[in-house]
């Protein structure tokens, strides 16, 4: 029997997808109880790939957004200590040609691999290693629905980053603190550290401890404390290499 279903009371109706899409954002709870009782997940994670693919393809499309690609790559190599050279400009160049396609690929591929195997490890954890009752679909069916995240991070970052003309994120903390050296490790750290990856992570949590039947707290501090340690390690990397 499913961790969230319960003889004495009707497994909670699942709401439509954009029901669910609000609901996950806005009363995640009862929304995941609904999911966890009825695990679908197709849906969720299409609309979710379509949206990313989408904006991010939309934006590289653009004149702005090709530029913006040029002028990260170009960052990139100074950071590394490469000198661009004019034909080494001119081969950047042509490559953001095909940066939108590269970006749609990498989206409609990158998407469902992350999310089956964040399902997979998680599943492996809860009902593996700590002897949780839920199955690999009701795990997969949580975790593609707190991709609802990466579809408002999309709405949101991609005109930004238009009127920015800029591929970073405006929504990670090192936008807060510009006066940092941008090659540093704080700053890098900072950098690394994006808003609605915490809000992902804090949805996250919520659905496993529903799925699971578990206390949200210690379940985010592990998700919280992995971040942390991926976010050290990228932060140390970049500075090692000059903030690149």
């Amino acid at each position: 029997m499913s961790p969230t279903a319960d003889s004495s009371a009707p497994a909670p109706r699942l709401p439509s997808l954009p029901a669910r899409i609000a609901g996950v954002l806005l009363s995640p709870r009862e929304t995941f109880a609904a999911v966890a009782a009825t695990p679908r997940w197709v849906g969720m994670l299409a609309t979710t790939v379509i949206v990313v693919a989408a904006c991010q393809g939309l934006f590289l499309s653009t004149e702005v957004g090709q530029q913006a690609f040029v002028d990260q790559q170009v960052s990139s190599r100074e950071g590394l200590g490469v000198q661009v050279s004019d034909e080494a400009y001119a081969q950047i160049e042509r490559l953001a040609r095909y940066a939108v396609y590269i970006q749609i690929g990498g989206a409609l591929v990158g998407v469902p691999v992350v999310t089956f195997a964040a399902a997979g490890i998680l599943f492996g954890v809860f009902a593996g290693l700590l002897g949780g009752q839920a199955t690999y679909r009701q795990t997969l069916a949580v975790v593609a629905h707190s991709g609802a995240v990466s579809i408002v991070q999309q709405l949101f970052v991609t005109p930004l980053n238009y009127l920015r003309e800029s591929m970073t994120s405006p929504a990670n903390l090192s936008v807060f603190f510009p006066m940092l050296d941008e090659g540093g490790f704080l700053a890098s750290l900072l950098g690394t550290i994006e808003l609605f990856t915490v809000w992902w992570v804090l949805l996250l949590a919520i659905g496993l401890g529903v799925l699971y039947r578990r206390r949200t707290g210690p379940i985010a501090g592990a998700l919280f404390a992995v971040y942390a340690v991926i976010a050290v390690a990228v932060a140390a990397v970049k500075a090692a290499l000059g903030g690149a």
